[in-house]
């Protein structure tokens, strides 16, 4: 049988990776609340998964260009497979915290999946081609929070339970249907990651790294406390039910953001950057982003629900515009022999910023629900400012 495309093999790994995390994500906070978390512990808990991201994604990059992307890939999946099922299994807010790290250390292997499209794509073809990581994304945002929000209200550990079944058919495909992409011949050397390999960093890739590092922190900030918001602003207090009917409302809003993204990488990026230059696109999707981060508090101190998800479907389009175009500049500014690790030098930048996002997220929101979603677009626009500053790289 003909192996699949590597744009299918990309697209197919991710989506079971991304549909995995989607059917957590709407129950994990107000699971986490149920072991006793309080808001701060809310958030530290994705911070936790990300932290593991930052710390790892620059190993498996460097062991991909290394021994090549499907041993990686392989390893990675197996962890992200045992810790979902640890989740499930949790009995304490403890046992979700060491479930969410070893996930997140099998979550660190987006950059090798990119490396994948990196091998097999000529440069000037390579943000295009990012851009199917972005479709899996959001199709995963749709299937994995709808089936989750579905999954949760029959049993809390049923989501977890289904995200660690999706892993082992990941790792069934990988095993079964993928290829190795890494040329013969290809070396590369493990290098664990230090604070200054970004200092000596070539001064463009540098830029584009703190500006995904600001991006994602924004980003998280909005992720952390929109769960937290539509809980304030849509339910009771009084209601005995008010965690499923949160956990429904907060499903809805992931399922508006991943068709948005669908639609923004499946349809209208792509097309566009058969005319616009990645560079542009990352500074538009900045102000479209920025522009959501500020509608969210508006629109919900309006109360109407229908009209809040607008700003979902906005902040889908904006990083729909950002998220590929950002990953093709990573890929252009980096060595073709070093691909999985400039990529996950990027990743690690957005590690980072789930890191940062997340632990100041419960903070800011049990000060001030609307001041995650403000601090963030002041975030981006200091993105847009830094974004001024690098070199178009067009190949």
């Amino acid at each position: 049988m003909k192996p699949p495309s590597p744009r299918l093999a990309v697209f197919c790994i991710v989506l079971l990776d991304v549909m995995g995390f989607g059917l957590i994500i709407p129950s994990q906070p107000f699971l986490a609340k149920h072991f006793g978390a309080t808001p701060t512990l809310v958030t530290l808990l994705g911070t936790t998964y990300s932290l593991a991201q930052f710390l790892l994604a620059p190993m498996w990059g460097s062991l991909s260009d290394r021994y090549g992307r499907k041993p990686i890939l392989v390893a990675t999946i197996t962890m992200t497979a045992i810790g979902h099922a640890a989740f499930a299994a949790s009995t304490s807010l403890i046992m979700l915290f060491f479930a969410r790290a070893l996930a997140g250390t099998g979550a660190a292997n987006i950059s090798t999946a990119q490396a994948v499209l990196a091998d097999t794509h000529a440069p000037a073809e390579r943000s295009r081609a990012m851009a199917i990581v972005g479709i899996a994304f959001g199709v995963g945002f749709v299937l994995g929070p709808a089936l989750g929000g579905l999954l949760f209200q029959l049993d809390h550990r049923a989501p977890a339970a289904c995200g660690a079944i999706l892993a082992i058919v990941n790792l069934i495909f990988v095993l079964s249907r993928m290829t190795e992409t890494r040329q013969q011949g290809a070396s590369g050397t493990y290098k664990a990651l230090k604070l200054g390999d970004i200092t000596t960093l070539e001064p463009n890739l540098r830029r584009l790294i703190a500006t995904t590092f600001l991006f994602i922190t924004a980003f998280a900030l909005m992720e952390q406390s929109v769960g937290l918001f539509i809980e304030q602003h849509w339910t009771d207090a009084s209601d005995p039910q008010r965690m499923k009917v949160a956990t429904h409302l907060n499903s809805i809003f992931l399922i508006v953001v991943g068709v948005t993204a669908i639609i923004a990488q499946g349809f209208l990026v792509r097309r566009w950057l058969k005319t616009v230059s990645e560079l542009r696109m990352v500074r538009m999707g900045l102000l479209v982003v920025a522009s959501s981060l500020v509608l969210i508090p508006i629109l919900g101190d309006l109360g109407n629900y229908a009209l809040f998800l607008v700003s979902g479907a906005t902040l889908a389009l904006g990083s729909g515009m950002f998220n590929p175009s950002m990953a093709g500049l990573v890929s252009l500014n980096s060595p073709s022999e070093r691909q999985g690790f400039g990529l996950s030098l990027n990743q690690s930048a957005a590690a980072l910023g789930r890191i940062v996002g997340p632990t100041t997220a419960g903070y800011l929101f049990s000060t001030n629900a609307s001041a995650p979603f403000f601090i963030g677009a002041a975030l981006i626009v200091l993105a847009l400012a830094l974004s001024r500053a690098i070199v178009p790289s067009r190949a």
